[in-house]
């Protein structure tokens, strides 16, 4: 185990340069790694997605997980999983990185946050690729404007998700979800779903063209590192005061987080 600084992919590395790998990154709360299974899962069904073999099995990697985790002296910290891909599937890497968590600030948690809207579509939306221009450049303009995150917008005027997290919008006792077939399945929101039917809210999977926002409620994002996290606004349109069924889910999912103690029950 080596520190970041001096781990490194050979500059040969024609797979890497390219960007054939896929990636997950892992929740770790008091050495407990947060829906384990389900993360491998997704980094499976991304390697098939783009063609990526590889010889790896789930229980050697959740094994190496649990190695990587016992030997570091944090207790708390984000755990990512970086497979590259290669010409022969035995030649396939697979590297464990540790980093510090970009938490959002309490304040965000109870007055909401901004964002920011770009056009672009990820070619698999499916997958969790190296290819990650569209959504750096989008990042990086939501924060050189002060916002949290940019939401995408395909060719439909649609909004379909955040360059690192999902979105949902709220109209009354029903949340609205941008279609499962257009967005990457966040680990989060398989979570919030589940907890969605435990509670029998309304749900609804439906397009959000862009124009329509202000029909809405309100909206929040969620993902490992900000589970739930309401907006405030989106591009120049402000919402009013964060909805009653945002907040509802918001204390059900944190206390949920503290009982499953990682495991999605």
């Amino acid at each position: 185990m080596l520190p970041i600084s001096e781990a490194h992919v050979s500059l040969s590395n024609i797979e890497y340069s390219y960007g054939f790998g896929v990636y997950e990154t892992i929740r770790v709360n008091n050495k407990i790694p947060y829906f384990l299974k389900e993360h491998l899962e997704r980094l499976e069904l991304s390697a098939k997605t783009i063609g990526l073999d590889h010889i790896f099995n789930t229980d050697q990697i959740t094994e190496w997980v649990s190695d990587f985790i016992e030997k570091i002296s944090e207790a708390t910290f984000n755990l990512k999983l970086l497979l590259i891909g290669a010409v022969k599937k035995e030649d396939a890497q697979i590297f464990i990185l540790a980093s510090s968590p970009l938490f959002p600030e309490r304040k965000w948690f109870k007055e909401g946050i901004k964002t920011i809207t770009l056009k672009y579509e990820r070619y698999w939306p499916h997958a969790k690729t190296l290819n990650m221009l569209g959504s750096y450049i989008a990042y990086k303009k939501a924060k050189e404007n002060g916002c949290y995150d940019a939401l995408l917008i395909n060719r439909r005027e649609e909004i379909t998700e955040g360059t690192r997290t999902n979105v949902y919008f709220v109209k009354g006792s029903t949340l609205y979800s941008p279609p499962s077939s257009d967005i990457l399945l966040g680990v989060m929101r398989m979570v919030l779903l589940r907890l969605i039917q435990a509670s029998k809210i309304g749900f609804r999977q439906v397009c959000i063209p862009y124009k329509d926002i202000s029909k809405f409620d309100g909206a929040f994002l969620t993902s490992t590192s900000s589970k739930i996290l309401p907006i405030k606004q989106i591009d120049d349109y402000y919402f009013g005061e964060i909805p009653s069924l945002t907040r509802n889910l918001m204390k059900k999912l944190n206390e949920y987080l503290d009982m499953c103690k990682g495991i999605l029950r």
